[in-house]
């Protein structure tokens, strides 16, 4: 991956899964996947959006990490849309996923949540 050295903060990809409890309820739980480096790209503004009449910050933040190597057992890792991303106490949604070149690495696009539940 060209750039490598712009990789220079560690986010965490969480996934949310549910276990069973007892009394066989669905109980939410999240799993800790992996911690990662990555290029942070902060856009040019902040935007904002409106629901139930009233105004709330958004803040969208992009990530370019190194491809997940599936053949690595060591450096593998999956994860999808609904996953979620720890950067500097806040909480992000994965809003997409784009690949970059022939497996050179991940863009990965995020929706900063309005509070932070870390």
């Amino acid at each position: 991956m060209k750039g490598a050295g712009r990789l220079s903060e560690p986010i965490v990809i969480r996934t949310r899964t549910t276990t069973v409890d007892a009394y066989g309820q669905p109980v939410p739980d999240v799993t800790t996947d992996t911690t990662v480096w990555a290029e942070v790209i902060h856009p040019g503004s902040a935007s904002e959006s409106v629901k139930a009449s009233q105004i709330y910050p958004e803040r969208s933040v992009t990530f370019v990490i190194r491809h997940p190597n599936p053949t690595d057992d060591a450096g593998a890792y999956t994860f999808n849309e609904a996953a979620e991303v720890v950067y500097m106490n806040d909480v992000l949604d994965i809003i997409g996923i784009a690949p970059i070149g022939r497996r050179d690495g991940l863009t990965v696009y995020c929706k900063k949540r309005g509070t932070s539940n870390v």
